[in-house]
C-alpha cells in the first residue's frame, strides 16, 4: 500500500513539476472592423427592394492568451459588437509536438470549409465570406463556426491536419444542462487536411458528420440528426506570376432529418452545394486588387421569403482594392473597398468600405 502511494505521488509530481516551475506569460490584444455601407440594394421575393447605407461596427474583439512554459496555453476570445453571448472561444491547448497538439473547450472546429475553419475573420481580404461557406457551417450545427469539444491537430512538413469530436449543437450548448439526453456516441465528428503538394500549390478538404440519436435539447421531445458535409480546395501562390494568388473551394452538405430549423423537401432531404473562386494580385505588400465569384444552391430554399420554394440559387461577383499598413513588419491596419453584385433567385448589390485596426499578439 505504501509503495502504491509513493508511486502515485511520484507520477503526480512528475506531471505537475514542469508546470509548477515553468514561466507564466499573458498576452492581450484584439481587433476592430467597421463598415461604411455606401449603398446596399436588396430585392425581396415580393419584387420590392430595400436600400441601406450607413456605418456598422461589424466586429470588436478582445483576446487574451496565457502560456505556461512552451507546452500549455489557454486562450479566450470575446466579441462586443453584437448583443449577448460575447464569448467566442475559450480553450486550453497542450502543445506536445509540432505534429501532435490537443485542444479542449469551445472553439472553431476544423471539420468544415477552409473559409470558415482556418481563415479567421481578421485575415479576410473581402468584406465578408461567401454565403455558401457560412451556410454550410450553420447547417452542420456550428454557431459562428464554433462548437464545444476536443481537437487533435498538428503539422508535419507541408501537411496540416485537424480532427475533432464535439457536441454538434454550437456555442453554449452544454451536455448535462442544455443537452439532457442522447445515445452514447452521438455528436459531430470531422476533420480537414491541407497539403502543399508543390511549392505554391496547396490542396485540401474536409469531411464531417453530425449524428445524434434520441437527442433531448432544452426540453424538446427526443429527435435525431443525420447530416454530412465535405469540401475540396485548391490554392496557388506565385504560379505563373510571383504576385498572383488564386483559390478555389467547392463544398456540399446533405440533411436527412427535419430538425433544427432546416426545411426538407418531399423526399425528407435538404441539399446544399456551391463554390467560390478568388484571384488576388499584389502590386506591393501594401496594395492589392482582387476579385471573387461565388455560388450557392439550396434545395429546397431556406433563405428569407424564398423558404419553401423548390430551390434557391444565388451567384455573386465581388471586386475590390485593399490597402495594408505595417509597423515593424507587423500588420496594424487594413482597408477594403468592395463592390458586390448578386443575381439569381435574389438580386442585390453593395458598395462597402471595410476598415480594420489590428493589435493581436504573436
Amino acid at each position: 500500500m505504501k509503495l502504491a502511494v509513493k508511486s502515485i505521488t511520484f507520477v503526480v509530481f512528475f506531471l505537475i513539476a514542469p508546470v509548477a516551475t515553468a514561466q507564466v506569460s499573458l498576452d492581450v490584444g484584439g481587433y476592430m472592423q467597421t463598415w461604411y455601407i455606401a449603398d446596399q440594394k436588396t430585392e425581396l421575393g415580393s419584387g420590392d427592394t430595400i436600400r441601406t447605407n450607413g456605418f456598422r461596427l461589424r466586429r470588436a474583439r478582445i483576446t487574451a492568451r496565457g502560456e505556461i512554459g512552451d507546452r500549455y496555453s489557454a486562450t479566450i476570445w470575446t466579441d462586443f459588437a453584437g448583443g449577448g453571448n460575447v464569448l467566442l472561444d475559450f480553450h486550453a491547448d497542450a502543445h506536445l509536438h509540432i505534429a501532435f497538439n490537443i485542444r479542449m473547450g469551445q472553439f472553431i472546429m476544423p471539420g468544415q470549409s477552409y473559409d470558415t475553419a482556418r481563415l479567421v475573420s481578421s485575415r479576410l481580404i473581402f468584406w465578408d465570406r461567401p454565403g455558401v461557406s457560412t451556410a454550410l457551417a450553420s447547417v452542420m450545427g456550428f454557431d459562428a463556426f464554433r462548437d464545444i469539444g476536443v481537437m487533435v491537430y498538428g503539422r508535419h512538413r507541408s501537411l496540416w491536419y485537424g480532427i475533432h469530436a464535439s457536441n454538434g449543437s454550437g456555442r453554449f450548448t452544454q451536455a448535462g444542462t442544455n443537452i439532457t439526453q442522447r445515445r452514447a456516441g452521438s455528436g459531430l465528428y470531422g476533420g480537414r487536411a491541407d497539403l502543399e503538394i508543390l511549392p505554391g500549390i496547396t490542396v485540401g478538404g474536409h469531411f464531417s458528420t453530425n449524428q445524434q440519436r434520441d437527442l433531448v435539447e432544452r426540453g424538446t421531445d427526443p429527435f435525431d440528426i443525420n447530416r454530412t458535409s465535405g469540401s475540396l480546395r485548391l490554392s496557388t501562390a506565385g504560379i505563373g506570376h510571383n504576385r498572383l494568388q488564386t483559390q478555389f473551394e467547392y463544398m456540399t452538405a446533405h440533411v436527412r432529418d427535419q430538425n433544427r430549423g432546416i426545411l426538407t423537401g418531399p423526399n425528407g432531404r435538404y441539399s446544399l452545394d456551391g463554390f467560390y473562386g478568388e484571384i488576388v494580385y499584389r502590386f506591393s505588400d501594401e496594395w492589392r486588387v482582387l476579385g471573387r465569384f461565388d455560388r450557392i444552391h439550396q434545395s429546397p430554399a431556406q433563405a428569407g421569403e424564398f423558404v419553401g420554394m423548390d430551390s434557391f440559387t444565388r451567384n455573386q461577383v465581388t471586386f475590390g482594392v485593399s490597402r495594408f499598413l505595417f509597423h515593424d513588419d507587423r500588420e496594424i491596419a487594413r482597408a477594403h473597398l468592395n463592390y458586390a453584385a448578386a443575381s439569381g433567385s435574389q438580386d442585390s448589390h453593395i458598395i462597402v468600405l471595410v476598415m480594420q485596426i489590428r493589435f493581436i499578439p504573436l
